[in-house]
């Protein structure tokens, strides 16, 4: 009967302290995992999903006169404003002379041409325009010079060109860049003639793989400048 009324040993027991150092533990443990795929994650994973984004502005300024002639220097510059370095493949320059008949103040049509582009003003109107310059660059992976972009970095490229101001009232700089993903293979250009224009398109080799076309993608940029004096 003295055996019955001794306590029964019901083995170790786990004190809260313990527990809670378990816990704080795993929390620990799980925080620096979260740190490392973090980590992991924008720099390898998110660049490697991100679609290329490259940003294109010009600058245009007189530099000179001779023979009636002025001259003009363009500075475009190329900005790579995605998470993904970019591999530049083209670049092409159109620049056009836009001639202006100025009359009498007249009334604007009170329609508009269904489905067409709309360029009307009061007191002018276009009379032509004409090509004064075509200008293309293949670069890499197009039988060029290599042209990469990291995210963030920026190139600059200056052309100087002339135009005569008797003969037009302003010119249209156009510039066109085309471009692809550094881990996506590069994608052969040729330079091509569209509606007078120059452009950089996929050559015949891009043709049978379809999805390695898929790749390119293009920005566009275009600015018109007074060829009158200040």
């Amino acid at each position: 009967m003295a055996d019955d009324a001794r306590p029964r040993d019901e083995g170790p027991r786990v004190s809260a302290e313990a527990v809670n150092n378990v816990v704080q533990t795993l929390a620990i443990l799980a925080a620096g995992a979260w740190g490392v795929y973090t980590f992991v994650y924008e720099a390898r994973i998110a660049p490697g999903l991100a679609p290329p984004s490259v940003s294109v502005t010009s600058a245009l300024e007189r530099v000179g006169r001779k023979d009636g002639l002025v001259a003009i220097r363009s500075t475009v510059t190329r900005r790579n404003v995605g998470q993904a370095e970019v591999r530049v493949l083209g670049l092409t320059y159109n620049v056009t002379g836009v001639r202006v008949r100025f009359g009498g103040p007249g009334a604007l049509p009170s329609a508009l041409p269904a489905g067409e582009p709309v360029a009307q003003a009061r007191d002018y109107a276009e009379e032509g325009e004409e090509v004064l310059l075509r200008h293309g660059v293949l670069f890499d992976g197009a039988t060029g010079d290599p042209s990469g972009l990291n995210p963030g970095e920026a190139v600059s490229r200056d052309l100087v060109f002339y135009a005569d101001p008797a003969r037009y009232d302003s010119i249209r700089f156009r510039v066109a860049l085309t471009y692809a993903k550094m881990s996506d293979p590069a994608v052969p250009l040729v330079l091509a003639l569209r509606d007078e224009r120059i452009a950089a398109l996929p050559g015949p080799g891009c043709a049978a793989p379809a999805a390695r076309c898929g790749a390119l993608a293009t920005t566009d940029f275009g600015t018109e400048f007074s060829l009158w004096s200040p």
